[in-house]
């Protein structure tokens, strides 16, 4: 949601190694323009980015998973 440089995205744990590599050796090379740059290291960084958050959300929702007190109800003490 926050701007942030390429250069930052470029060297952010979403770009691998390699790809980071190859995608300054094409620049400097002329292969590839700054704004084809952009695009690239945008387009991975916003793949990862929905990757992550679909790994990170519970499978349907938050009553997908029973909280302590359903799992092992209270036993009642009124004899």
């Amino acid at each position: 949601g926050h701007r942030v440089s390429v250069w930052d995205l470029l060297h952010s744990q979403y770009i691998p190694e390699e790809n980071r590599r190859e995608l300054l050796e094409l620049y400097e090379a002329g292969e590839l323009t700054l704004e084809q740059v952009k695009t690239v290291v945008t387009t991975i960084v916003t793949k990862a980015a929905a990757a992550r958050a679909e790994q990170t959300s519970p499978v349907g929702g938050p009553e997908a998973e029973p909280t302590s007190t359903e799992a092992e109800p209270t036993p009642l003490h009124g004899d």
